[in-house]
């Protein structure tokens, strides 16, 4: 059987311009919301990120705070007219400042009266901003003497 040679022609010629046209309007329609995932996913990325730093911060903090002692920590904390140690910059982290405040847990707002005189409240908090908005994760934990 012999084929003629429009028909021959014909099937070697491809695609035509407007199943191009087709084509790249369905991939220009598909890659805005892929790339929209990309930037979101970025975003969360990164977020998660920092929130993970800022509470490992707040860990290391909390452990040297409490690594000084019972009678440091009243000393230098509750005895002192500032209970309140504000470091505006963590070293070797600029995004982030914390703040580390020890106080009786017995006068911390909506404790109850049954707690012994002789516990401390410790409370690190980590600030951090992202887009103009401050983020914060506060660590809290007591002391008592041994």
């Amino acid at each position: 059987m012999k084929l003629s040679k429009s028909s021959n022609l014909r099937s070697n010629c491809g695609y035509t311009f407007i199943e191009l046209l087709v084509a790249i309007t369905i991939l220009g329609l598909m890659i805005p919301p892929v790339f929209g995932l990309f930037t979101n996913s970025y975003l969360a990325i990164t977020s998660a990120g920092q929130q993970t730093a800022a509470i490992n911060l707040c860990l290391e903090k909390m452990e040297s705070v409490k690594s000084a002692g019972y009678d440091d920590l009243k000393k230098h904390y509750i005895s002192s007219d500032s209970p309140l140690l504000n470091e505006e910059k963590v070293p070797g982290w600029p995004q982030f400042r914390r703040e580390t405040k020890v106080t009786f847990a017995s006068k911390v707002a909506g404790a109850d009266n049954m707690l012994p005189p002789e516990l401390l409240q410790v409370q690190v908090t980590v600030y951090w901003t992202i887009r103009d908005k401050e983020h914060s994760e506060t660590l809290k934990s007591y002391l008592s003497k041994r």
